[in-house]
């Protein structure tokens, strides 16, 4: 072979050689590609919709959450929520799950609510727990339940895992079934986890530590012994008040 082919054949072995490492490393940097951050409410539905186009399913789930509760427009539009939140669901989103189970209890689609919110919970999702709690409860419609005992048993495990997930209000549900004696638990822990409802902005539950507190039982009493009472139960009080409790004001209202 002449020595000018075998340079020619050179040439281009190499030139292709070239192209095949541009075109795997380019291919590598796509499948290393991540999809955008997903947005948050305030960013706004323009920002989230630019963010599920570019394949950020967790921003789909909150635009479908933006128009299932009306923040688009002053209405709600499920139309436009339910393939976002389905989508969403789809890619294992459980805000998306959880969504879309609320978007069919709107709609009085229980059953199919029901299966949806039991897969948001099974993720993750703190809200899809709390709903679970509250059909247990008889709050998707149904009738009040027969057995109030049993099914505030029910209830609580959902609202346990809600609490462990971070629903103040899901907490202070599961220190009223203590308090109330409709599931096993000590004065401490219903005063934890009343305290724990209360951060979260939960108004009545910081009232009701308070009440705890004073309560005339030999539980409330041996509780109240390691605290300093008169203080934390006007701090929790005040709290209240500010967050909305009517019942917890003075007659001179100190959220003024």
């Amino acid at each position: 072979m002449p020595p000018s082919v075998a340079r020619n054949g050179l040439a281009i072995a190499a030139a292709a050689a070239v192209v095949f490492v541009v075109f795997f490393l380019a291919a590598a940097a796509i499948a290393r590609a991540e999809p955008p951050a997903a947005c948050v409410p305030k960013d706004g539905p323009d920002v989230c919709k630019q963010r599920c186009d570019a394949k950020s399913p967790e921003s789909c789930a909150v635009l479908g959450i933006m128009y299932l509760r009306g923040d688009i427009g002053g209405k709600h539009d499920l139309a436009k929520a339910e393939p976002l939140l389905r989508r969403a669901c789809d890619a294992k989103v459980p805000l998306g799950c959880g969504g879309l189970g609320s978007l069919y209890g709107v709609q009085g689609k229980f059953d199919k609510a029901r299966a949806l919110l039991e897969r948001g919970c099974a993720m993750g999702d703190a809200l899809s727990c709390e709903s679970l709690g509250g059909q247990a409860l008889g709050a998707d419609g149904g009738k009040p339940p027969a057995d109030i005992v049993a099914a505030s048993r029910k209830a609580n495990v959902y609202y346990k895992r809600a609490c462990e997930l971070g629903s103040g209000t899901a907490c202070g549900f599961c220190a009223v079934f203590i308090v109330d004696k409709m599931v096993e638990g000590t004065a401490k822990e219903a005063l934890d986890l009343y305290v724990k409802a209360c951060s979260s902005g939960m108004a009545i539950a910081c009232r009701q530590a308070a009440e705890l507190l004073e309560k005339n039982t030999p539980e409330s009493k041996e509780l109240a012994a390691g605290y300093d009472v008169p203080r934390l139960t006007a701090d929790l009080r005040k709290r209240s008040c500010k967050l909305g409790d009517e019942k917890a004001c003075p007659k001179t209202d100190v959220r003024k």
